[in-house]
């Protein structure tokens, strides 16, 4: 996660979310307590075998999970090129060019549309 950011108005980078959305899979107590350590929410809802947490079950804040979909929709895009999909490339920096490519094509795609 540290080498990811998004750029404030002012031109610093932000580095740290207030959330993280995930699914079921993610939802192991190491990533919850890493998370709560780095005073991130955790938006991923409890498997429905999993134990309840100490404070009962905590809210779940749905209407920011509902907008995960928006991610999942771009990577379903994304893996449309074969290249990305299957990752080809051998090296992570390549691998993070064509995904830049990627974005790239899809915006200019939904720009001229």
């Amino acid at each position: 996660l540290d080498g990811i950011g998004v750029q404030r108005q002012n031109g610093s980078m932000k580095r740290r979310g207030y959330a993280v959305l995930a699914d079921k899979a993610y939802s192991g107590h190491a990533l919850r307590n890493e998370l709560k350590r780095k005073g991130i929410k955790a938006v991923i809802p409890r498997k429905s075998n999993e134990k309840m947490a100490s404070d009962g079950r905590s809210r779940f804040a749905s209407d920011i999970y509902r907008r995960r979909n928006v991610v999942e929709r771009c990577f379903g895009r994304l893996k449309e090129y074969r290249r990305i999909a299957t990752r080809y490339d051998k090296t992570a920096r390549n691998y993070l060019s064509m995904v830049k490519l990627g974005c790239i094509r899809l915006f200019y795609k939904k720009l001229c549309n």
